[in-house]
Order: C-alpha cells, then structure tokens, then sequence
C-alpha cells in the first residue's frame, strides 16, 4: 500500500477530464492517488475497495468505471478486477533501470489471463525502451509473448480450437455463412467495420479484433449492430477529441465480451456553464467611458 500519488496540474484543464461527470472526475482522480495503486498504473481493484474507500454503493462503483472505459481513461477487466490507467506511463516514466526492473517484476505478477495485460506490456515496452537492454537485467524478457496484444506461452501446447458453430437455417437460393477466418483474408462484413473503425495510437491487432468480432457473430450479434456501434463510436471520439490517440479502445475490447458496442456513446453534452480556455487571449475593452473624453 502506498503513501500518495502525484498528479499532474493539467488533470484539471484536460478536455477529456472536463468532459466527465462529477462522479467520473471522484473516481479517476481516486484511481490516480489511491492506496491500492502503483507505479505501472495497473492493479487489482475489487469494488469493494472503491465502495469502501469513496462511500459509493455497487452501483454507482460500476456506472463510474462504464463512464471511464468510454472516455478511455481507464480499461478494468470484469471478470479479474484489474485495471489499466492506458496513458499512466506516459506521466509516470521510470527513473532509472532499478525502478523499471521493479516495475517488470510488477508486471510480471499480473495474472496472464487478465485482458488488459498485452495493451499494458505495449506501454512497458515504451517505457523502458530508454534503458539499455543489459541494464535490465534481463527482466525485460517478461514482456515475451505479449507482443502485438497476443499472449503466447513458451513451453505450452496451442490450445485446441473452438468447436464449430450450429450451421444456421439456410433461406432457399442463399449460400451457408461460415464466420471463420478464411486463409489470407476475412468476410466482407468485417472489413467494413474494420476501415470504420476509429484509428488509435499504438497497437490494434486486425487478427485479435477479427476473434473477438467473430465471437459475437457466434452469439448471434449482426454485423450492423456492431457496425452502427462503430459509428457513434467514432462520433464520440471526435467530440471528445480523442480520435487517433492512445484513449481510442482497441478493436479486440472493442468487440470483447462486455460488448463496448453497445453502449450509446453520446457526445458529452454542455452543462451552459462558461468555461475559460487558457489559450484564448481575451480581446481589450478600448471604450473610453464618459467624462474622460478630450
């Protein structure tokens, strides 16, 4: 458990921050300086802590993290309770090679099925790519095997594949639909949502996001609603100014098992109140009042 957390002064004049609720603001800001937090920005977080150390019920715990996940400052996996703080890296580097080989014994005491794994180890990689390789001590090999958002073994078997779906009615005149990767290219209808797709900085593997797409047809999702998803999708990026960075969920996440494309994505909405932008140089009053007139 930690003594505290620093936060950078622009927290407050970030447009991505302004743009969350005040409820949103509380648990960012709490993710950022809480005790249970650390110094890569992942860690295991169980509602009951958050429940505990902010006084919120359950409830309001889950609509806080869903308001994060969609302005992309945090990713938590559901099912583990850990969660990622994607562009906490990029404020908090590492000193010096002692302090990255502590935080690679960090991440390498993340659990390997905890989703958010590959997306942090693609920020460790850029976090220690600074310190020359022999000052590590070798500690950098823990990143292997999560390169490009897959997680691979070293020793283990591949696991088997994923049993073949129920064929689907076929209407008289239609060709069956097989919703496997064919060998060099993919179906028609996920190439469309991957060109719509909104662009990100940093990785965003085709192959990932195509298994986690697939998966959902094999729920019986349709390639329109995931598609129409996209959409808003990239509405609200583009109105909360986040289109093309590092907050742009990866498509894997995108279309994973919490079905992110579900979500409404509104445009964050104005509350009225005026705000002052500290870039904006305010023009001068040249009226001279009365009485002072040559």
């Amino acid at each position: 458990m930690r003594d505290y957390g620093k936060v950078n002064s622009s927290f407050w004049i970030s447009e991505s921050i302004r743009s969350l609720s005040d409820d949103g603001r509380m648990l960012a800001l709490y993710l950022l300086t809480s005790p249970h937090a650390n110094m890569i920005g992942c860690f295991r977080l169980p509602d009951g802590y958050v429940c505990e150390d902010l006084q919120w019920d359950a409830k309001r715990v889950s609509e806080g993290f869903e308001e994060l996940s969609r302005n992309g400052f945090a990713i938590r996996d559901k099912a583990t309770r850990w969660v990622l703080i994607p562009g906490y890296l990029e404020w908090n580097g590492f000193e010096n090679p002692n302090v990255a080989i502590a935080a690679l014994k960090l991440f390498r005491d993340i659990p390997d099925k905890a989703t958010i794994k590959p997306q942090l180890a693609d920020g460790m990689r850029q976090a220690i790519s600074r310190f020359e390789t022999g000052k590590l001590n070798g500690f950098e090999r823990v990143l292997e095997g999560f390169s490009e958002g897959f997680q691979t073994v070293v020793g283990t078997p591949e696991p088997e594949p994923e049993p073949e779906p129920e064929p689907e009615p076929i209407s008289p005149g239609s060709s069956p639909k097989k919703f496997d990767e064919p060998g060099g290219s993919y179906p028609t209808e996920f190439e469309l949502v991957w060109q719509e797709y909104p662009g990100r900085t940093g990785a965003n593997p085709k192959k990932s996001a195509f298994k986690a797409w697939n998966a959902r047809r094999r729920e019986g999702i349709s390639p329109e609603v995931m598609l129409d998803g996209v959409r808003r999708y990239a509405v609200f990026l583009r109105a909360t100014g986040k289109l093309g960075s590092e907050f742009v969920q990866r498509a894997s996440t995108f279309f994973g098992p919490d079905r992110n494309f579900e979500n409404p994505w509104d445009p964050p909405v104005s509350t009225g109140r005026l705000r002052w932008d500290v870039n904006q140089i305010s023009t001068p009053d040249k009226t001279i009042p009365p009485g002072f007139r040559g």
